[in-house]
């Protein structure tokens, strides 16, 4: 799986959690954007994670 695929499967995770996110897209290959409702955005930083580091790190800003 790529980091964009697995970007995506998270997306579908998140957005099915009801944590007012209506979006999750990767960047570049060290950034996903976190699109809130209102539409509020949140930068993260992803570059070197694996992927349970990359849902660590992009939960710190959802709570």
């Amino acid at each position: 799986m790529t980091k964009a695929e697995f970007i995506k499967v998270f997306e579908l995770t998140l957005v099915s959690a009801n944590l007012d996110i209506i979006s999750l897209s990767l960047v570049d290959d060290s950034h996903v954007l976190i699109t809130f409702k209102g539409n509020g955005t949140r930068k993260v930083n992803i570059e070197g994670d694996s992927y349970g580091a990359i849902i660590q790190d992009t939960m710190k800003y959802v709570f």
